[in-house]
């Protein structure tokens, strides 16, 4: 009787830690997988808009000889994807980390870098996908599909060694500064972006 009831004890704190950490999981990779989005949602309306200068001829954004309706296609189709990728981040869970009451700080680093390190794999997974099959489109598109392995690359190096550090800095912010608690992810969204555009280049 006493063993039964033990065991029902252990069984039941199981599930309970089980489901904690599905929590964090969930919150983690969400938050992670939304910011991905916006870094390259943006990088893709960046390059759309410079396309768009270029197709008028207002500005050099590529060696390629391309008509202009060519330059504008691409710029259009650019900033359809890059809209959608922050139209989806949006709607999104992003910031549910911040929201992750009732874990340490290291459970939250850990969650974080585990779920970056996801994100940034599925970016290049996706890159190594879409590349192979678009070889031959014109070179702005390509510049765009670059931003996929650009987003993987910096969340595979600059993210777990910046930008998750610097998130629970701002996140274990004392009271007086309780303000900058709430910069947690901007902060990695600008380490993202930054680093993503600095590999894109």
């Amino acid at each position: 009787m006493v063993e039964s009831v033990t065991d029902g004890i252990g069984n039941a704190d199981r599930v309970k830690a089980l489901k904690r950490y599905a929590i964090l999981a969930f919150g983690a990779f969400g938050t992670m997988a939304d910011i991905g989005l916006m870094v390259l949602g943006s990088l893709l309306v960046g390059l759309a808009l410079a396309v768009m200068l270029g197709g008028f001829g207002l500005v050099e954004v590529t060696t390629q000889e391309l008509s202009t309706g060519e330059m504008l296609i691409s710029a259009i189709v650019l900033a359809v994807i890059g809209l959608f990728c922050l139209g989806v981040a949006s709607e999104g869970p992003l910031g549910r980390g911040r929201r992750l009451v009732g874990f340490k700080w290291w459970e939250v680093g850990i969650g974080r870098i585990l779920a970056v390190f996801v994100t940034g794999l599925a970016a290049l997974l996706i890159y190594n996908f879409v590349g192979g099959l678009l070889e031959g489109v014109p070179s702005p598109l390509h510049k765009g599909i670059e931003g996929f392995r650009a987003v993987g690359v910096a969340g595979l190096t600059a993210m777990p060694l910046l930008g998750v550090p610097l998130s629970l800095l701002a996140r274990a912010s004392p009271d007086e500064y309780a303000w900058a608690r709430h910069a947690d992810v901007p902060v990695m969204f600008v380490v993202w972006a930054v680093t993503a555009m600095m590999v894109l280049t």
